[in-house]
């Protein structure tokens, strides 16, 4: 039976993106406007920080990725706000909005609103 077991964990371990593929991100949609959550639970403005990217995805927590960053303390930024390894683009279609969700759809961003369109 624990052998079993053993096998079920391997494969669950391996079929989770974040463990089976090392993330990036790669850099956030808007660097002036974009804030992140520090270790202490408060807010800083990406600008404040000294990020060297790519910023290695070290978890996932509510909607949020976890990296660290200077000095190693682990921060936490929405889904929507960056642009990870492996992302494309977005096309805004003309007269449509375009929205992105996060992976447990409570967190939603608008992309696009004042940007060009095709």
């Amino acid at each position: 039976m624990r052998g079993y077991v053993s096998l079920f964990a391997l494969l669950l371990a391996s079929s989770n993106p974040l463990l089976a593929e090392s993330l990036k991100i790669e850099r956030f949609h808007d660097q002036k406007h974009a804030f992140v959550t520090t270790p202490d639970g408060s807010t800083v403005s990406v600008g404040e920080l000294e990020l060297v990217f790519p910023l290695d995805i070290t978890g996932m927590e509510r909607g949020q990725y976890v990296f660290n960053g200077p000095e190693g303390e682990g921060y936490r930024v929405y889904v929507p706000e960056v642009v990870i390894t492996g992302s494309t683009e977005p096309v805004v279609v003309c007269d449509q909005s375009q929205v992105v969700f996060a992976d447990d759809y409570r967190i939603a961003s608008a992309r696009g609103v004042e940007g060009e369109c095709q």
